[in-house]
């Protein structure tokens, strides 16, 4: 054994420490990839190259965190974490620079790019001022510490630009209306009989001092439609929740059309059963694969935009009450956000007067977020770091690098945010023309986007004939097609996708029959659209069409050229291939039908009662393009 001076990782004092010969060569030039044990992003991970020094990484991580205690005599408090986020980031260290644990100011920036993250040179130069303030440097040394620059990196990732969301819309007009005010919250998705926004939603808003609109009524009526529109407009978040205690009609119309819009949507989601009831009927098992079906497009289209769909009222709550309050900061510039993060640390680390203990984390973690940390999730953490003891100061160095690795995930399900990064809705543009319009930090509005489908088989075509696909009407080889093909254009016909032949009409399934359990098959038919100049889309007064509907809300908030044909269903004796409808479905039905037309209104979009007239418009419209 020999005895050599650590100075490498502290530069502000000498701490002596013990290993063995086997690790006493510490490589500056090593690479990484540790794949077994060291988990990193995918951007991170194309960014490394594949050797054979696998374990000279290995050799260097449990190296550091040997010398953390050296028979309690010397504490190194300036060490690597264990955890899957900081040891991320000590691999990218250890990739540029060497095992140092001090990043010198100029390869800041480099060190930034090389995990994928591009911030401006403003914010970079606002980052290291911070940090020298928050160490209490005072310009003596030109670094960033390991937790400081761990900081900085979750920060930045929250940031990314692939998972934009707006949380606000447009300022269309100045006559919005929200309880006479501009309100928090619209309450929206699934409304009589259920109690959800009275019984939970209300009461925990009430809770946290968050204002919100109710739609909710006793008895619905068109004008409403427009009255909920502005209150839709002016608010800052809109909370949807589709549960099986109704058809949601109007609610998956919404939720698709807000989401394409880019607006701020909390999503959640409850599945239909089998032979349930809806306002005390019975569904049919047409009426249910219809449900079924129509839900389970709109759920596809909601996650091909990165949003997460919620599976709890509870879970949405506690997320949107989040995003509420880390919109505190707005109107502050990129770099304030950027560093606010690091200065609340530095606020809290020293109102426990510089004595930090490991039991201090537990009350810090809860003072920042409004989260309890579980002790044995924390105290794992730390017996995992070789003999580390428990009573041992944390340095403000350990504890930011704590906090970094602890925000990366949460005990709540589906909502992952970092409430103690409290930033604005809107983003800024950084000097690389790279421009984050939204705020993202609030992972619990987003997930990894679905990988896109090979579409190399979908052809680009001039007309997409979407819509009704079971009715009695044979619109598109009857009426479409013939005036299409007189003037020269293409079509894509989905009815004729995969062996969907006439014999499947009347069989007992709905337009939504040809979506099967596979969800790339949907994404493939939404790539048809994506491929088509015009969207003509006709729904039928012998069909639910819910899919259809969704898909048109959905691609209206796209901003997609289109043109509706739409027919309500019949008030009275209104029958579905071999069944007759209750007068609640009707109502609800058709209400879907009010909405759809109601949102192309306010589009411009071509709205028409007639099929034909509709056909000779969207074959004008793809001519006139």
């Amino acid at each position: 054994m020999e005895i050599v001076s650590g100075n490498k990782l502290s530069k502000h004092r000498k701490v002596h420490f013990t290993r063995s010969a086997k690790t006493k060569s510490l490589n500056r030039n090593h690479s990484v990839n540790n794949k077994n044990r060291l988990a990193r992003s995918n951007s991170l991970r194309n960014s490394f190259k594949n050797n054979n020094n696998n374990n000279k990484i290995k050799n260097n991580i449990n190296e550091i965190n040997n010398i953390i205690n050296n028979n309690g005599n010397h504490v190194l408090q300036d060490e690597v974490c264990l955890g899957e986020f900081t040891r991320e980031v000590y691999n990218a260290i250890c990739v540029r620079l060497g095992d140092t644990l001090h990043i010198p100011e100029d390869s800041v920036q480099a060190l930034f790019n090389d995990m994928k993250l591009f911030p401006s040179k403003s914010q970079v130069s606002k980052m290291l001022q911070c940090a020298r303030q928050c160490g209490r440097r005072n310009g003596a040394n030109d670094y960033i510490t390991f937790g400081e620059f761990c900081v900085f990196v979750k920060e930045m990732q929250n940031q990314n630009p692939k998972h934009q969301r707006r949380s606000t819309p447009p300022k269309i007009n100045n006559t919005i209306k929200c309880s006479n005010n501009k309100c928090d919250v619209f309450l929206g998705g699934s409304c009589n009989p259920t109690t959800w926004r009275a019984d939970t939603a209300i009461p925990e808003l009430k809770k946290h001092g968050i204002s919100y609109y109710n739609p909710q009524v006793s008895m619905w009526a068109p004008e409403l439609v427009a009255q909920e529109y502005d209150a839709k407009q002016a608010a800052s978040i809109l909370l949807f929740v589709i549960d099986s205690q109704t058809r949601s009609t109007v609610g998956m119309i919404e939720v698709a059309y807000l989401v394409a819009s880019g607006r701020c949507v909390v999503v959640v989601a409850q599945p239909y059963e089998k032979g349930q009831t809806i306002m005390g009927e019975v569904i049919t098992d047409r009426e249910y694969r219809d449900l079924v079906n129509g839900q389970k497009v709109l759920l596809e289209l909601v996650k091909s935009k990165g949003v997460k769909i919620h599976k709890n009222l509870s879970t949405a709550l506690q997320c949107t009450a989040n995003i509420l309050r880390n919109s505190s900061m707005n109107g502050t510039s990129a770099e304030e956000q950027i560093t606010y993060k690091l200065r609340k640390l530095r606020e809290v680390y020293d109102s426990y007067g510089g004595e930090m203990k490991l039991a201090d984390v537990l009350e810090a973690y809860e003072k920042l977020t409004n989260r309890s940390l579980e002790i044995s999730r924390l105290y794992n953490y730390s017996n995992s770091q070789n003999g580390y003891r428990t009573t041992a100061p944390i340095s403000f160095e350990r504890f930011c690098a704590l906090m970094a690795e602890f925000s990366t995930t949460d005990s709540c399900e589906m909502c992952t945010t970092d409430v103690w990064a409290t930033q604005p809705f809107q983003r800024h543009c950084s000097t690389n023309n790279t421009c984050n319009l939204n705020n993202t930090h609030v992972n619990c509005l987003v997930e990894d986007l679905p990988p896109e489908p090979d579409d190399i088989s979908i052809p680009n075509s001039d007309i997409f004939l979407g819509g009704s696909m079971s009715s009695d009407l044979n619109w598109r080889s009857d009426i479409a097609i013939p005036l299409i093909k007189k003037h020269g254009l293409s079509y894509y016909n989905p009815a004729l996708r995969e062996g969907m032949e006439d014999s499947y009409v009347g069989n007992g399934c709905d337009d939504d029959r040809f979506v099967r359990s596979n969800s790339s098959d949907v994404l493939e038919w939404k790539r048809a659209l994506d491929k088509s100049k015009v969207l003509l889309i006709v729904i039928t007064n012998d069909t639910r069409s819910m899919t259809s509907i969704i898909l048109a809300a959905f691609y209206m908030g796209l901003n997609k050229d289109m043109v509706l044909c739409v027919q309500n269903l019949a008030s009275d004796d209104c029958r579905i291939g071999n069944e007759t409808l209750t007068k609640n479905a009707i109502k609800d039905y058709n209400r879907a039908r009010v909405y759809l037309t109601d949102l192309a209104n306010r589009k411009q979009i071509p709205v028409f009662e007639y099929i034909t007239k509709a056909v000779e418009c969207a074959i004008e419209m793809c001519k006139s393009r």
